[in-house]
């Protein structure tokens, strides 16, 4: 049996449409990414980036790093000293704002390192999308609800808003300058985005909008390999990734939750307030030490040990607690999360982002899509550890998960900026500590830590988030703890992360799909 979940109906056909044609859970992830580059360009595209972890048939664990670096004549002091919560930044708007994609060139290489299939035969169902697809209702009310910014770029006008408005529910969206994009890269390889005809014109068009990134910046990018950082809970053994990502949280967070053992069920205010308290410790690490830089190394052996776990769950106390910031807070949202196993073992997981999309930085002329706007997540100042610097990663909380145990396999994933690793723990603690199937423990509500817009969820002003279906004693059980709670937004809207994921189990294979967005798991 196969499973793969994703945010949106065509995608995860796109991957189950693989497997029917004798394709993996590398081919299906590849297929379904790309179709959501198509029907969700706000927050995944050929020109966003991300991270992937994946297990292959023989039991090997490999994460993936195709975060996009900053462009090699991009200067600190080109860029002006900016308030993280003003509207215009020129680290996250304009043509400053983008690293040099990693996208292609992750689907690229998982594709040709481990899919069975053709790449021209996996791009197709985005080809198809490209030609013309049905808009969803959650597509038509987002898209047209940042009608009013997106529309300020001919290129993104003439492309969603020609009509004056983005497609309504049902009807097709025709994205013809995409499609030829997509074509090309079926045609000529992924590489040809790095070094081919997509490099060249990617180039031509990021100099006519004013910007730095060139045709070196794309053929000198290369992803990164990394062997996954893992850790124990219960019986299974959590793998996640390495520096860079919030994968360090999320193992950390596991561990602290382990030497604190909160009893009660995952939505009492024991419980609720343990993991709240645990993970602000975890995130505070993360923030002091970890970093996209290639030459600072994080001391990852410590953090995530169980010793160091001992010591900080010895700091928390009944009631809660607030931390000073570690860094300038910096925060950003529009991310999907995707998630494939097959019958034969192989699984993957994998977490895409834009940034802030389309609205601030337009499709580029004549290719169909937006590039990212990652410069956002260095930080303006000199001496700061996370400072702009050419060639660069940023730090960024991407943190998807493969968990294993004798009986099980899990894949899991989530968008939501600083909610991601929140969002990761607190779905798989469901699963491991309190035995639900998947699918469950992303349906049900959540409580998250929030801070101003999504950022750096410890100092004071925190807010504790909770969703509705929490029992009201848990929110005066918290509340009565010190933690201030945040006002209750409306289901769809408050940024409870969206999380994808499938578990196999000894002859049962069950997808979870995020309920806040599309999302849709299919098997086969």
């Amino acid at each position: 049996m196969n499973a793969i979940a994703t945010d949106h109906f065509l995608a995860s056909k796109a991957g189950i449409e693989m497997f029917k044609k004798g394709g993996n859970a590398f081919d299906a992830i590849t297929a379904s990414a790309a179709v959501l580059s198509v029907v969700d360009p706000y927050n995944s595209g050929l020109g966003g980036f991300g991270v992937a972890i994946l297990r292959t048939s023989d039991g090997k664990i490999r994460g993936v790093n195709f975060i996009g670096t900053a462009p090699r004549r991009l200067k600190l002091e080109d860029l002006i000293e900016e308030d993280p919560w003003e509207d215009y930044k020129p680290t996250a708007e304009g043509p400053l704002s983008p690293l040099v994609p990693g996208n292609v060139a992750g689907w690229g290489e998982i594709h040709s390192k481990y899919g069975q299939l053709k790449w021209a035969d996996v791009l197709e169902p985005a080809i198809l999308a490209a030609r013309g697809h049905e808009i969803t209702n959650r597509i038509h009310k987002f898209y047209e609800g940042i009608k009013w910014k997106a529309a300020r770029h001919q290129s993104t006008y003439k492309t969603f808003y020609s009509s004056g408005s983005f497609p309504s529910v049902g009807e097709i969206l025709k994205q013809p300058e995409l499609e030829n994009t997509l074509k090309i890269l079926a045609e000529e390889g992924w590489e040809s985005f790095y070094n081919g005809t997509l490099a060249s014109r990617i180039s031509d068009a990021v100099r006519k909008w004013g910007g730095v990134l060139d045709e070196e910046d794309l053929k000198s990018y290369s992803l990164l390999w990394v062997n996954p950082l893992n850790t124990t809970f219960e019986k299974s053994t959590i793998y996640s990734l390495s520096q860079g990502t919030g994968g360090p949280i999320v193992l950390e967070w596991l561990n602290i939750i382990e030497q604190l053992n909160p009893q009660d069920s995952w939505d009492s205010g024991n419980f609720a307030h343990f993991f709240l308290e645990a993970g602000k410790l975890a995130m505070r690490d993360d923030d002091a030490y970890n970093s996209g830089k290639n030459y600072i190394t994080m001391p990852v052996d410590k953090l995530i040990s169980k010793e160091h776990a001992k010591e900080l769950a010895a700091l928390i106390t009944n009631k809660a607690n607030f931390y000073k910031k570690v860094n300038k807070s910096v925060y950003g949202l529009h991310t999907t999360s995707l998630s494939a196993i097959d019958d034969e073992g192989n699984a993957v997981t994998m977490t895409l982002t834009q940034m802030y999309g389309f609205d601030r930085n337009g499709l580029l002329e004549g290719l169909g899509f937006s590039l990212n706007d990652g410069v956002c997540y260095f930080s303006t100042d000199p001496k700061d550890k996370e400072r702009v610097e050419p060639m660069q990663r940023p730090r960024y909380p991407l943190s998807p998960i493969i968990a294993e145990n004798q009986n099980e396999l899990i894949t899991l994933g989530s968008a939501g900026g600083w909610t991601i690793p929140q969002t990761i723990t607190l779905t798989l603690l469901k699963i491991l500590k309190f035995n639900m199937e998947i699918d469950k423990a992303i349906v049900t509500p959540r409580y998250i830590l929030r801070y101003r817009d999504n950022s750096i969820p410890y100092p004071p002003g925190t807010v504790v988030e909770i969703e509705e279906g929490i029992p009201r004693a848990t929110i005066e059980e918290l509340r009565n703890r010190g933690h201030i709670i945040g006002s209750h937004t409306p289901f769809d809207k408050a940024p409870f992360g969206a999380v994808n994921g499938v578990q196999a189990m000894r002859g049962k294979m069950i997808g979870g799909a995020e309920i806040r967005r599309d999302g849709i798991a299919l098997t086969i």
